[in-house]
């Protein structure tokens, strides 16, 4: 019996020293012994409408009123990344792995909460963490209320928010229904009541006028009328042409319990309607957000273009007809490779 043990023994040690060291499988964790991580890698810059300076330039403020963050870093090799903004309640936060990043801030967290669209002002901490490597950060001081207004083109561009923002802003407070300089709206057949408005009686997070739809008629109907307005040289104020990379964002409502009712918006290419539809059964407002090669025709094309020619509103009822409905949308905000918010 002892025998048996001490021969067990000696295959084990036998085993163990006599074989070789097992083969390195994989890129190592750490980045290589050439890499090092400062302050002076996390570069960032305040930009405002033509112009850009240093973060400690700008005496380490920034006013969201007409300004953003464009924050860098190049690592000279291929490394996985982690950017934080933090002011202790709220976060936003960029990764990835790669030699480099760029990347675009103008107050947003990564979660909307449905009330606030940007950071509180305060005191916010940027973090820039790689692994194997003590993490570095600078502190600025955050002021003022985002508009979308100003923004640089790689982050995305306002369309309209009936506030007379936007690439194709409204040009009155209330909407011209004779002369439709704001762009064309018109009702569905069967509809006896019509309107089409500007209102800030019951404002979406993004403040302000924003645009009402209210039809009614004596037979339930699934097309009630709509509203556009054309997208001048769309495919020039965009940084892609990739669809796969634009997202279109916007606010939408309903009449409190109301019922049967559609959020329905669309873009125009090609002479075709490409949409997002929803049911609205949410109370309040809600940002929605679709990636804009997930827009598709009523016979299930998707959009393949960004040369778009109208952005189309519409009020239509689902999941049944209705005689009778209202809805508001509000801020029409295009954004480049990702949602406005994360969730």
């Amino acid at each position: 019996m002892k025998n048996t043990a001490l021969l067990k023994l000696g295959l084990c040690l036998a085993l163990f020293y006599g074989c070789n060291p097992i083969d390195k499988v994989g890129p190592d964790i750490c980045p290589s012994d050439e890499f090092s991580l400062t302050s002076d890698d996390l570069v960032i810059n305040v930009i405002s409408s033509g112009s850009s300076q240093t973060l400690e330039a700008a005496g380490n403020n920034l006013d969201l009123t007409s300004e953003g963050l464009n924050i860098q870093s190049n690592f000279r090799e291929e490394v996985p990344w982690t950017l934080t903004l933090s002011n202790g309640s709220q976060t936003k936060t960029f990764s990835g792995t790669g030699e480099s990043f760029n990347v675009y801030w103008y107050g947003q967290p990564d979660k909307f909460d449905g009330v606030k669209m940007q950071f509180d002002e305060g005191s916010v901490t940027v973090k820039l963490s790689v692994v194997c490597f003590e993490a570095v950060s600078k502190t600025f001081q955050l002021s003022g209320a985002q508009n979308f207004s100003v923004l640089d083109s790689n982050f995305g561009v306002l369309l309209r928010d009936w506030d007379k923002n936007g690439a194709y802003p409204v040009d009155d407070n209330t909407y011209d229904a004779e002369n439709q300089v704001d762009g064309w709206s018109g009702k569905g057949g069967g509809v006896d009541v019509w309107e089409f408005q500007y209102y800030d009686t019951h404002s979406s997070p993004a403040g302000g006028l924003y645009a009402q739809f209210h039809a009614s008629g004596e037979n339930g109907m699934w097309y009630l009328g709509s509203h556009s307005f054309t997208l001048t040289d769309f495919e020039d104020i965009v940084p892609t042409q990739n669809v796969d990379s634009l997202y279109v964002n916007i606010f939408a409502s309903a009449e409190e319990n109301a019922i049967n009712t559609g959020s329905q918006i669309a873009v125009k290419y090609n002479g075709k309607s490409y949409l997002a539809l929803e049911n609205i059964n949410w109370s309040g407002w809600k940002l929605l957000s679709y990636k804009m090669s997930d827009l598709k025709t009523t016979s299930g094309d998707n959009l393949s273009s960004v040369d778009i020619t109208d952005f189309v509103l519409q009020l239509g009822a689902s999941p049944e007809p209705s005689n009778d409905l209202k809805v508001r949308y509000d801020f029409v905000l295009i954004t480049v490779g990702s949602p406005l918010f994360a969730e």
